[in-house]
């Protein structure tokens, strides 16, 4: 797979990929703020929590939004939910993949299996989001009993999903920077050969 993308992949996949995915996000947001205004569900116990939370959290934000609140986030915010977790795995692996390409100048290099290990991040991610999600909606049939065992699972699975992310969002910032400084130091290497050589430095 990495050898394909090595050959097939170009920026502008990684700026589009990157793009919708924040757009996305951002969607989902606007969306929350319209039908739910003032309500904050991007935070425990829906949302980014990289702790785990009481069971009676998540059965008192239920209750705080309402019937109504219910529905969005049944009819609404989670089916967009469905959606956001493959996209962001797409933005991290093609930035992974990208940022790491051997013999280019702006990437870091990585053998294969470092790659590989990385790529597993974003992975992970996407399978605990969905499994927090599948949690959301049997915790939303169940509502207002919600069981002890069912609100407990969401809230590892949120905290899991949570660490996840920042982890795949610290390692896509890091790769991007070391590229970055790679390259950089790549060139003033370069231009440091051609002043002592007073020619260019040969390939």
């Amino acid at each position: 797979m990495l050898s394909v993308l090595d050959r097939r992949l170009k920026f502008w996949h990684v700026l589009v990929a990157n793009g919708v995915a924040v757009a996305w996000f951002v969607g989902m947001g606007l969306a929350t703020q319209a039908a739910l205004p003032g309500v904050k569900l991007f935070r425990c116990p829906i949302g980014m929590c990289l702790g785990y939370y009481s069971p009676i959290e998540l059965h008192t934000t239920l209750t705080r939004v309402g019937r109504n609140g219910r529905q969005f986030l049944a009819e609404t915010l989670l089916p967009l939910d469905m959606v956001l977790p493959t996209l962001l795995l797409v933005a991290f692996t093609v930035t992974y993949v990208w940022f790491s390409r051997p013999g280019h100048a702006v990437a870091v290099p990585l053998s294969t299996g470092a790659r590989y290990a990385f790529l597993c991040v974003p992975l992970f991610y996407s399978l605990a989001d969905y499994a927090e999600n599948w949690a959301l909606v049997e915790s939303l049939q169940a509502y207002p009993n919600i069981p002890y065992r069912l609100a407990r699972r969401a809230s590892i699975l949120t905290a899991t999903k949570s660490q996840l992310v920042v982890a795949s969002v610290g390692i896509a910032v890091a790769l991007v920077v070391a590229a970055w400084g790679t390259a950089h130091r790549s060139g003033d290497d370069a231009h440091r050969r051609l002043g002592e050589d007073g020619r260019p430095p040969r390939r």
